[in-house]
């Protein structure tokens, strides 16, 4: 079974010399490959194949380091959220039990601790032999899952990234985004995988647009990646474009408003769409004009089919979008039902295919051009990050004095502004910095409301339901 080691290696032995990545200091293909070595017969010596290693680190070189590592020891990488809170962390130690916990103490350099939660010392190769990476998403119990990338399906899709939008030997791109958000994988392994650079940005060029314009003018990246709400901040703060960049805008639908400030700051402007599921990305399109932005066309590897109905046996022109193909992760850990709910074999154009249910609706026009919808559940995107209400709903209802809980988008069709708003209902006095400070102690910032509002009851349909369309208006 090939792996990303493989083909890194392989890169080497045909340019040693050349520039992998920039960090505190330039690293060559040789210094890569001999730094992942090393790890590989240090810090993982022992471990057994198939294990899962949690990796903690914020540092883009020592995660690309120890991805490569772990790879060649046949182990399965966790990245690790540090912005999270210790009970979310907990939720996911106790449900995907990794074995060790890498922890990066200063570029490339690393220490390995044992878990009380892992399998280590097994005899027998453990179940992860084929996964590359498992990527935590939020939950709609209030459980995040583990979703498992298998190395077939993240070569697939890097070789097809390769392709569209494209990355070419000798170009280099930003490696900007956090190791648990998985567009971070194109960052750190798309380039060393085609004899091209990653230059990893200072962690402020995230939240600093100063820090962030200042470094893209220093190093002139080829590609530089983020969500849309990073584009808005830089834009806010100032950024006039790189002009000889090309952009990958992902991870949430890009606007018509935004994708006209964009058009104009560099040489190409790319909007991607996929799910974890899908392994990074599923779709692309090169946005020519602000007045249409779709979603595009399959990544080589990779195919898009609409569960809906038709009129003359045709293809659907509306429903939800499948995604089939090489780049489908393996499901999701420990949660076989929920992997056969969402991952199983349905008609597609191309033949009878295993599909994953995205939970987002599409349409398709008659040119062919497919569009983004929204969603069919209570899941959203806001600032680039994966939030399940449910999730959120279901943490406060944790709480002893809550007794119901509906959690809201407000501004949705103004992402900028968009945040969310929980109406709660409480059998005692509770206040909102109360709730307020339950969620930050047991979920990422990233799913606390903005603004919670505390009520006597909710809004009730005829049927006796919650009234979602009526609080959510």
């Amino acid at each position: 079974m090939r792996t990303i080691w493989d083909v890194v290696t392989e890169q080497c032995e045909r340019t040693p010399t050349a520039v992998a990545a920039v960090g505190t200091r330039r690293y060559t293909y040789e210094d890569f490959t001999e730094r992942a070595l090393t790890l590989s017969k240090t810090a993982l010596d022992g471990v057994p194949r198939g294990s899962l290693i949690a990796l903690d680190t914020s540092n883009p070189v020592s995660a690309s380091i120890a991805m490569l590592g772990a790879a060649r020891c046949g182990c399965a990488v966790l990245p690790l959220n540090s912005e999270s809170p210790s009970a979310h962390q907990e939720k996911v130690f106790s449900d995907a039990r990794p074995a060790l916990v890498l922890k990066s103490v200063e570029e490339g350099l690393f220490t390995a601790d044992a878990t009380a939660h892992g399998q280590d010392g097994q005899a027998a190769p453990g179940p992860f032999s084929e996964i590359a990476y498992v990527m935590y998403t939020s939950g709609s119990t209030g459980q995040p899952k583990g979703v498992m990338v298998p190395h077939r399906a993240l070569l697939a899709r890097l070789s097809g990234l390769a392709e569209v939008p494209g990355f070419a030997p000798g170009e280099s791109i930003v490696a900007m985004t956090a190791l648990s958000f998985d567009i971070s994988m194109a960052e750190l392994l798309l380039p060393l995988s085609v004899g091209g650079t990653f230059i990893a940005a200072p962690t402020d060029a995230r939240t600093d647009p100063d820090t962030f314009a200042e470094f893209v003018g220093l190093h002139t990246p080829d590609i530089i990646q983020a969500t849309p709400s990073f584009w808005r901040l830089a834009s806010a703060g100032g950024w006039d474009g790189a002009a000889d960049s090309r952009i990958w805008c992902g991870g949430e639908p890009l606007t018509q408003s935004l994708a006209a400030q964009l058009l104009g700051c560099a040489r190409e402007l790319w909007n991607l769409y996929g799910p974890t599921e899908a392994t990074i990305f599923a779709t692309a399109a090169l946005v020519e004009s602000a007045d249409s932005i779709p979603l595009g066309s399959p990544l080589p590897g990779s195919g898009v089919a609409l569960d809906g109905p038709t009129t003359d046996g045709g293809e659907p022109e509306e429903g939800e979008i499948l995604l089939f193909g090489e780049g489908l992760a393996a499901g999701y850990l420990g949660q076989d039902e929920l992997t056969r709910r969402l991952f199983h074999l349905h008609d597609t154009p191309q033949g009878r295919q295993m599909v994953y249910r995205t939970g987002d609706r599409g349409r398709r026009l008659p040119d062919g051009r497919l569009f983004f919808l929204g969603r069919d559940d209570d899941q959203i995107k806001l600032r680039g990050h994966r939030i399940e209400l449910g999730e959120v709903e279901a943490t406060l209802e944790e709480h002893p004095a809550v007794t119901e809980t509906v959690v809201v988008l407000r501004d949705r069709d103004r992402p900028e502004r968009a945040y969310l708003e929980a109406l709660v209902v409480a059998g005692v006095e509770v206040t909102p910095a109360d709730l307020r400070q339950w969620i930050r102690d047991r979920l990422p910032a990233s799913h606390c409301p903005a603004k919670f509002t505390v009520l006597d009851s909710l809004p009730r349909t005829t049927a006796g339901k919650v009234d979602r369309a009526r609080l959510a208006s």
